[in-house]
């Protein structure tokens, strides 16, 4: 039974955090409701999600604040939750005067160089990190 217990409250497996936090503009604007996830070269990711002002915080698991210190790939990525309530409220309110696209999302359409093939990046460093994004409508 002791062999057990010793072998179950050893050391934790959660590698070094740095608590990590930003504000994520486009085109000048704070852009809310949106996911950002740090993808680390390996293992767990971490998200947030921005507020009002554009602000986030990176959660690396449930409770447990922060992201992998090391190099990550930064994505910032539309959040499919609101988009769902703003596709039904766009729905009730004006069917025959829908055009395509229009209520997608109330949000500007985020460019694949920002997500699905994003060119962000952040070297987390342990303590506090602060990574703001400004990311812009036009290619480079």
């Amino acid at each position: 039974m002791l062999l057990c217990l010793t072998g179950c409250g050893g050391s934790s497996d959660q590698p070094d955090l740095g608590q990590v936090h930003g504000t994520i503009t486009f085109d000048g604007k704070p852009l809310s409701g949106v996911v950002v996830v740090f993808q680390p070269d390996s293992g767990r990711p971490a998200r947030g999600r921005t507020d009002a002002e554009g602000k986030y915080e990176l959660t690396y698991i449930r409770q447990t604040r922060g992201a992998k210190v090391g190099h990550n790939r930064v994505e910032v990525a539309p959040s499919e939750e609101e988009d769902d309530s703003a596709d039904a409220e766009a729905d009730t309110e004006t069917v025959s005067n829908k055009r395509p696209g229009k209520f997608k999302s109330g949000k500007p359409k985020i460019p694949a160089r920002y997500n699905i093939k994003s060119e962000l990046e952040a070297d987390v460093q342990p303590g506090n990190n602060t990574f703001d994004f400004e990311l812009t409508s036009s290619s480079k």
